[in-house]
């Protein structure tokens, strides 16, 4: 929902941000005191002798029928008005030796302000002022001139009062929606992270339960053959299981470093620098020892640039995107590292000659559990955990990656 928006110079009230329910229990309010000075009234016109003040009653308990018609809002709030000022009226031309029922006037304004709208507000206070100036001190003589200022002036001061009331109630109305928002987006949000962390979890679960349990199984029947039919392998045979079980274990460790890496990710070491060139021809070398079969790394990197990162973090995040660029490149391409100072940045590329990749997979290629291919018959395993830790690292110093299809 939409927050009242009041101009910020504004010291008027806008009178428009009463709900329909909050108006119709003060429309009420205003119509059943209407409705208790009519039997009074009648009683004091009768009283008096001045049966022609019985119009008075009768016309103001018909403005208030009528305001309780189906009309509109501000027009049954003008009814009303009407209503109760006619009463007023009736009370001051009953007893006109009485100077201080005028102050029923000033209650009368003070009612009518519960309305929060200029249209019965001032039809409230012109009433009241003219009143109490112009028609008993001018047209009917019976007042000193300035004593009839003095009211009209208490009448305005009034007005005036209850319109800073009547401000301050609206900004604190605003301040309350504002903040009636601000909890809603943020119980949305919650619940938002709230879903994303159980899907993580829930994917985390499955994914790791797999991923996990394909290299444990290798290492255990690697391990078996040797133990119970070792003697019986030659010198090859038992180097290639030994070398399977040397991969499975690299594996695991690639795994468990991606998600602990991930975990704790959160706060950068500011006197941290690294020398791009040396980590990237680094993780070049152990990416080609780690697969004899493939033609190795390239690295074309400017000599001497240094980045802002901790050595570690940019080793992982290098090896990382070596080794997706190793598994989903064309078979007989060679990888490549590259980088250089672009102004007073520091520009780090890793490519390779794949296959195409759809616009959405590209776009969530950092997420977590994310893979070009899923499913249990998918060429290359894994958590989708790598490409997810290289953009952890590289915002946690300040940096942003993407990928270009």
């Amino acid at each position: 929902m939409p927050a009242l928006q009041l101009p910020k110079r504004a010291w008027l009230p806008t009178g428009r941000h009463l709900s329909a329910s909050e108006a119709a229990w003060r429309h009420s309010v205003v119509c059943l005191v209407t409705l208790m000075h009519v039997p009074p009234l009648l009683i004091a016109a009768a009283a008096t002798g001045q049966t022609r003040g019985l119009a008075g009653p009768a016309a103001a308990l018909a403005l208030v029928m009528l305001a309780l018609g189906p009309f509109g809002h501000r027009f049954r709030g003008i009814l009303a008005t009407s209503g109760l000022l006619t009463c007023s009226l009736m009370l001051v031309g009953l007893f006109p030796e009485r100077p201080e029922l005028y102050a029923h006037l000033f209650v009368v304004v003070a009612l009518v302000s519960l309305y929060q709208d200029w249209s019965m507000f001032s039809l409230a206070v012109v009433v009241a002022v003219v009143e109490t100036t112009v028609v008993r001190s001018l047209l009917l003589g019976d007042g000193n001139l300035w004593w009839a200022l003095v009211r009209g002036a208490f009448v305005l001061s009034e007005a005036a009062v209850l319109a800073v009331f009547w401000r301050a109630d609206e900004r604190a109305r605003q301040g309350e929606a504002t903040l009636q928002i601000a909890l809603w987006e943020g119980q949305q949000s919650v619940r938002a992270h709230l879903e994303e962390t159980e899907r993580i979890r829930t994917d985390l679960i499955g994914t790791v339960s797999h991923e996990f349990r394909t290299p444990l199984t290798c290492i255990r029947a690697g391990a078996l053959t040797l133990l119970k039919h070792g003697d019986r392998l030659d010198e090859s045979g038992r180097r290639n299981l030994l070398q399977g079980l040397l991969d499975q274990q690299e594996r695991l460790s690639r795994l468990l470093e991606n998600m602990l890496t991930a975990s704790r990710a959160t706060a950068p070491d500011p006197d941290a620098h690294a020398e791009v060139d040396a980590v990237a021809a680094e993780v070049a070398m152990i990416a080609g020892a780690s697969r004899p079969q493939s033609r190795g790394v390239s690295v074309v990197v400017e000599p001497g640039t240094l980045a802002r990162i901790d050595r570690h973090a940019l080793h992982q995040v290098l090896a990382n995107l070596v080794d997706n660029a190793q598994q989903h490149g064309l078979p007989g391409t060679t990888p490549l590292i590259a980088g250089g100072l672009d102004g007073d940045e520091v520009w780090v590329a890793v490519s390779n000659e794949g296959g195409p990749i759809d616009p959405i997979t590209a776009r969530n290629l950092f997420e977590p559990f994310t893979q070009a291919e899923t499913g249990p018959t998918r060429a290359h395993q894994g958590l989708g955990m790598g490409l997810y830790v290289v953009r952890r690292l590289v915002e946690v110093y300040g940096g942003a990656v993407n990928v270009l299809a």
